[in-house]
């Protein structure tokens, strides 16, 4: 094998590091047999060749079959507890109640409001040890490998929801706020943020730069894939027991974290030589005398540069000069705000229409095929329509189309909080999810105004304003259900109409920002971090 050919393989990952030596034996077989250097060599690289794209396909279909499981389970666990927290606290208010599923007393007004108590502070302690312990993960990640916090991630989640089974089991025994405090099993392996991160991590791992993009967009097709087809499959196994598809759910988690452990490790082999050179370099400097203190000073030095403080300050300095920028950063808390519409809109709707949990649990079914109906096909085709028929710049285009997404999910949001037939409330969903498209638009717009070179720095910003709205979705939707159920009537809908208010804010600093092909020109010709 050649020198260069080593090199390019070393370059890549421990996977592909041990193909390298299974071909290097192939190699010496062949050459002992009398064949010439130049037909070995040739040989060679073919079979390495295929065997790396082979290695290369297998895990990214095993990275998509754990987002597909991982997918099933959390709907049909959501569906399932959801209805079980229904019937606890229903006959903690009304203690001969037999079914709680048909029993009318289950949507009284004291219910629902304890529910929607529940699940909103429920949904906000489930992000809060993912955002202090994503980044040490990724850290962990880059150290000792993929496989194991991926399989730590899913296990933190199998563990919370073995939790929550056992609380709502044992009703009698242990309090059903309880069940707040079984997000703290997050801690270990930082929930849905940390699996999320190594799902995207892995793809990236086991493609080329070339694939990369169209890698991503295999697994944001099978993360909403997997919602069309669970919610069918959840409705039929919620249909037959409730607590047999709680089961069903936890088996398939257990099933992911064994799943993950098999999987070969991705993480680049660049990586694992440059942590072994610093060891090295530690292992060194501890013979000297002053070893204690630079020691000291290392780890001080590590603690900043994790914290980044000077990147923070940069980072504030420089979006609150640029206005345009800021203002539309600054809507994406309100789109945040309104992305928790989907997780009350099962709650919404059976005590609106009076539908079983497992019915309600198809309108996600028919939002996933929306969404995937319009990022496969719609907004590429129009993407193309509006930059090569009606001559529109990248800018004007991506204005147009985050302008036309606000307006597509405020309008939807009031319709869904106005609906008072299910004919209606079909209609305005398929609306809001029509809306869904904003944030790919409002990040490519995003990177034109604010540079490629500053591309890191602005997902960052974006990821910050988008985990404050998370924090506070939860509390603020809950709140507006139950002020809706205590008004009464249409006032039901009270969290959908308070999410098109928000997202009519949001509408109004995206039509409102003033935008030009030549503002994105003068900021992608900067070099400098701060604006003029």
């Amino acid at each position: 094998m050649t020198s260069e050919h080593t090199n390019s393989v070393s370059e890549r990952t421990r996977l592909l590091s041990s193909v390298q030596n299974d071909d290097s034996n192939d190699l010496g077989n062949i050459t002992h047999n009398g064949n010439s250097s130049d037909d070995v060599s040739n040989i060679d690289d073919n079979i390495s060749d295929q065997i790396r794209i082979s290695r290369r396909i297998a895990v990214a279909v095993l990275c998509l079959l754990l987002l597909l499981i991982v997918e099933f389970a959390a709907t049909l666990l959501t569906i399932s507890i959801s209805q079980i927290e229904e019937g606890v606290l229903c006959r903690s208010f009304y203690p001969d109640v037999n079914n709680p599923a048909t029993d009318l007393r289950c949507k009284s007004e004291n219910v629902q409001s304890e529910l929607s108590t529940i699940q909103g502070w429920g949904f906000t302690f489930a992000i809060i040890p993912g955002l202090i312990t994503a980044v040490p993960y990724g850290v962990a990640a880059d150290k000792y490998g993929r496989r194991v916090i991926l399989s730590l991630s899913i296990l933190g989640l199998l563990l919370v929801e073995a939790g929550v089974t056992i609380i709502c089991r044992f009703p009698h025994i242990f309090p059903i706020r309880l069940i707040w405090l079984a997000a703290l099993f997050t801690l270990i392996g930082g929930g849905t943020f940390v699996f999320n991160a190594m799902i995207f991590t892995i793809a990236s791992d086991v493609s080329t730069e070339a694939q990369r993009s169209t890698v991503f967009f295999y697994v944001a097709a099978v993360a909403i894939g997997g919602k069309l087809i669970s919610g069918p499959l959840a409705f039929m196994a919620v249909q037959h027991s409730v607590w047999l598809s709680v089961y069903i759910g936890l088996v398939c988690l257990l099933a992911c974290v064994l799943l993950a452990l098999a999987f070969p490790e991705t993480r680049p082999l660049s990586a694992v030589e440059t942590e072994e050179t610093r060891n090295d370099d530690d292992g060194r400097s501890d013979t000297s005398a002053s070893s204690n203190i630079t020691k000291s000073r290392g780890l001080k030095m590590r603690i900043y540069d994790l914290l980044e403080l000077e990147k923070l300050a940069i980072l504030v300095k420089y979006f609150w000069e640029n206005k345009r920028l800021g203002l539309l950063l600054l809507s994406l808390i309100f789109t945040t705000l309104g992305n928790y519409v989907t997780i009350i809109l099962m709650q919404y709707t059976t005590k609106r229409f009076g539908w079983t949990w497992a019915k309600a649990g198809l309108l996600s079914s028919i939002s996933a095929f929306v969404n995937l109906v319009l990022l496969a096909a719609i907004l590429p085709a129009l993407s193309q329509v509006l930059l090569f028929k009606y001559r529109l710049s990248p800018v004007a285009k991506d204005a147009l189309l985050a302008r036309a997404g606000m307006v597509a999910l405020t309008i939807g949001a009031f319709g869904i909080g106005f609906s008072n037939t299910t004919a209606m409330l079909m209609t305005t969903l398929v609306i809001y999810s029509l809306g869904y498209g904003y944030e790919s638009s409002l990040r490519s717009l995003l990177i034109a105004l604010a540079g490629e070179q500053h591309t890191a720095m602005l997902f960052a910003a974006m990821s910050v304003l988008q985990n404050i709205g998370m924090l506070i979705a939860g509390p603020l939707m809950a709140w507006a259900f139950r002020v809706g159920l205590r008004w009464g009537g249409a006032w039901i809908g009270l969290p959908f109409i308070s999410t098109g208010c928000l997202l009519t804010c949001a509408t109004c600093i995206v039509f409102g920002v003033r935008l030009t092909d030549s503002t994105a020109t003068r900021r992608n010709s900067r070099s400098s971090l701060y604006p003029d």
